[in-house]
């Protein structure tokens, strides 16, 4: 019954209860047959009728219980109860069914031990046959010695209850209206156990002979699915639960090339690659808790030459006749080719095959991102539209071939002037497309990137090629549409950046322009004042202004430099207007060496001048001057050549200049000490100073920066702030000084707290250098 499921199994149970029933109520009428009074006696038919449905009921309900192949001793030990009870059940009620007078009495004692014999015998009994392959014995010798108990559990019950039944002397047997004689209760016993059992051993034998064909039909089946396996072309495997190989055909060891037996048993650890075997694993697992037991998906596969094949696994979970996953069948489709065709598809379809970059497909595909993430950044986006310089020149008279080795050489170059996430893509003849994202928020900022861009791509395409051994030279033309997210179309700014570069060809060739006019305008302001810069760098139009030092006592201290441009047409112009484009330019560098010619040469002027000897001058240096490889020397060199003192020249530096590389910069600033050369930290606090990195720079002088001094009086903020500098300045051993001090409440608030040097227009204005040395003997 344990083999078979469903309807089956459920017929089976009936007909095996009915049956073990049946022997049982027919062993007890049998017995009864044999018991002997000295009177007549009869049987009420009812309840000898009756009292075979416990002992059926019982055997059902046992065979449901057991009805799981691996059944615990709990289990035996409740339908070995059943059974017991089941079966004491029908003895008692076809006793009831002779009816005496006087009633027959029961020896409680002697009830109670047939009980426990048929509870304790049908127990060994179901023991021996559910649970007897501990003995070691073959299962049909277990089955006879089962049944043989549990002949003894019916037949001990019956015997020993027999012994405690008492009938009185001068009994008489009382016959209901419908009673049964003995002799009719044995033809009948007889009769219906020879044709239930009759049935019941044809039966047997006829589910022996169809077991025996479906074996024939099951092997012939795995005989023809194993063929089937073998002779399909695609890789397929199987696994048990635990993710071992149980089986594979010659397909998957042909494609894996290892034997069946490097194969079977073993887990994806020790078949597959370590980089692979993880993920397998994983995908099996997902698969055995999936309800829905069906998995496709794509992976790689290390394939019997060596390389790593692209591959469709079909896999299915199998589920054992316990409705539990018992393992996995899986197909294995090689995807390798397919893929190939698709990235060779795709190839074509998006990229130019003489160049290899993107082609217009692609290039639209690109501007539609930048426009979404333009959109969600709020950062602008640059279009550069180039064109070489008389390359129909060259082609018709070098040569189709000779035009492609440019192009193939314009489009290197240009992926070497650009960031991994800018795209260039080529339309077709010599217009090519540069596309950079993620510019500044600022239109204006945006567009002096994208100029610097296209400023590095037009020096690096001008540079000579070298083609079939023969030099060669070009130029580009470049036009610049600037976009943010989707303010136009696409195909109005390609149009617009198209004829930014005719523009930039109408200008002479080998240019840069802007498609917008006001951007237009303000690169160009800007290339002009560069080009001014230049100019005042070579004919000395910059100055030096002078604002002094003092200590709380007034007394002149030194003073800073502040650099001024004489511009000839727009006359004295701020820092501010023109440093930044000095940082960005490198033009600071020959400014800042100027600024220390012209400071160390006025501080030896002043040696000799008994009021301004004394005096320190503070020069402020910028991160590119200072990490220019010679700087040292440089300044090695003006102090020698000028005659100035080390010790009253004082080098401002930031906080973001200090901090950008402090290894190289502390060991710089320890060679200059050493020809005593001091140090301020310039603008302390606006930046981000590391105390842990402050501690080991050779500094001199910490000075607090205006925007804390301005509201020191009335900000609780800026006035805790300004102390705790300058008691870290003190713990530090470290001078402090104050700029941008313009009241008596700021000087008296630094003063108190600690601070005693200060600069600002309380003191005096930046001055030229003869209304400065005016002032000092004022």
């Amino acid at each position: 019954m344990r083999e078979t499921h469903g309807r089956t199994a459920l017929l089976w149970m009936v007909t095996g209860s009915i049956t073990l029933g049946l022997a049982v109520w027919s062993m007890h009428f049998i017995g009864m047959l044999a018991f002997h009074l000295p009177i007549p006696i009869t049987y009420d038919l009812a309840l000898t009728l009756l009292s075979v449905i416990p002992v059926d009921a019982a055997a059902l309900l046992g065979f449901w219980v057991l009805r799981e192949q691996h059944v615990s001793i709990s289990r035996l030990a409740l339908v070995g109860l059943l059974m017991g009870l089941g079966i004491s059940a029908m003895h008692y009620t076809g006793m009831a069914a002779l009816r005496m007078s006087p009633a027959i009495n029961y020896d409680p004692q002697i009830v109670a031990l047939s009980l426990a014999i048929a509870v304790i015998a049908s127990w060994g009994a179901l023991l021996m046959m559910y649970r007897g392959d501990h003995v070691r014995l073959p299962i049909w010798p277990r089955y006879l010695l089962g049944a043989s108990i549990m002949g003894l559990a019916i037949s001990g019950m019956h015997y020993t209850g027999m012994a405690g039944v008492h009938v009185q002397p001068g009994s008489i047997c009382l016959a209901g209206s419908v009673y049964i004689e003995p002799n009719v209760l044995a033809v009948l016993v007889a009769s219906s156990s020879l044709f239930w059992f009759g049935g019941g051993i044809l039966a047997v034998l006829f589910d022996q002979h169809m077991e025996r064909k479906n074996e024939i039909m099951l092997r012939q089946s795995i005989a023809l699915s194993e063929s089937l396996l073998q002779a399909m072309p695609v890789p397929v495997f199987y696994k048990d639960a635990q993710g071992r190989y149980a089986g594979c055909n010659s397909a998957f060891t042909d494609f894996l090339g290892k034997t069946r037996d490097e194969i079977v048993g073993k887990t994806v650890f020790e078949v597959s690659p370590q980089s692979f075997a993880g993920v397998y694993r994983d995908k099996d697992l997902e698969l055995l808790d999936d309800p829905v037991g069906v998995q496709v998906y794509e992976s790689q596969v290390k394939h019997c030459d060596s390389t790593v094949h692209d591959v469709v696994f079909h896999k299915a979970r199998m589920v054992g006749e316990d409705g539990r996953p018992s393992g996995i069948i899986g197909v294995i489709l090689d995807i390798t080719d397919r893929k190939l065709a698709e990235r060779q598809i795709h190839q074509l379809a998006f990229y130019d095959p003489l160049t290899e970059l993107p082609n217009r497909r692609l290039l639209i595909e690109r501007l539609h991102q930048e426009f979404a993430m333009g959109a969600r950044t709020g950062q602008h986006g640059a279009i550069l539209f180039l064109d070489l310089d008389n390359f129909k020149t060259l082609n018709d008279t070098k040569g189709h071939d000779i035009g492609d080795l440019l192009l193939i050489e314009v489009a290197k170059r240009l992926a070497l002037c650009v960031r991994d996430g800018d795209t260039v893509a080529r339309l077709g003849g010599d217009e090519f497309v540069v596309v950079l994202e993620s510019l500044d928020m600022i239109a204006s900022d945006a567009a002096t990137q994208a100029e610097h861009v296209a400023e590095k791509i037009r020096e690096t395409l001008s540079e000579p090629y070298i083609l079939n051994q023969h030099q060669y030279h070009s130029t580009p033309s470049i036009g610049i549409a600037l976009f943010r997210g989707y303010q136009d179309s696409l195909d109005n700014l390609l149009k617009y950046a198209d004829t930014a570069m005719y523009q930039a060809k109408t200008a002479g060739r080998n240019a840069i322009r802007f498609y917008d006019p006001e951007m237009q305008s303000a690169i160009e302001a800007r290339a002009d004042l560069e080009e001014e810069l230049r100019k005042a760098i070579a004919q000395q139009q910059f100055r030096l202004h002078y604002q002094i030092q003092v200590d709380s006592l007034g007394r002149a201290l030194g003073a800073e430099v502040l650099l001024r441009w004489e511009h000839p047409a727009s006359g004295l112009m701020p820092p501010m207007q023109f440093i930044p484009l000095a940082e960005d330019t490198g033009l600071i560098v020959p400014i800042g060496l100027w600024v220390l010619h012209t400071a160390c040469a006025q501080l030896a002027a002043w040696q000799h001048d008994a009021l301004t000897r004394d005096l320190t001058l503070a020069v402020n240096v910028s991160a590119r001057q200072f990490r220019q490889p010679g700087f040292v020397g440089q300044v090695q060199r003006i102090l020698v050549e000028s005659g100035a003192k080390p010790s009253h020249l004082k080098l401002e530096m930031t906080e973001s200049t200090v901090l950008e590389n402090v290894e190289d910069t502390i060991a710089r600033m320890r060679e200059l000490k050493l020809l005593g050369v001091s140090f301020s930290m310039d603008d302390f606090g606006t930046g981000y100073s590391s105390l842990q990195y402050l501690k080991r720079l050779p500094l001199d002088q910490i000075k607090i920066d205006r925007s804390f001094v301005r509201d020191i009086a009335s900000d609780p903020n800026d006035a805790a702030i300004v102390q705790t500098i300058i008691a870290m300045s003190e713990a530090l051993g470290l001078d402090v000084i104050a700029e941008g001090v313009e009241t008596e409440a700021q000087r008296d608030f630094l003063d108190r707290h600690g601070c005693h040097s200060f600069q600002g227009y309380m003191f005096g204005k930046p001055l030229p250098l003869e209304q400065f040395e005016a002032m000092l003997q004022a």
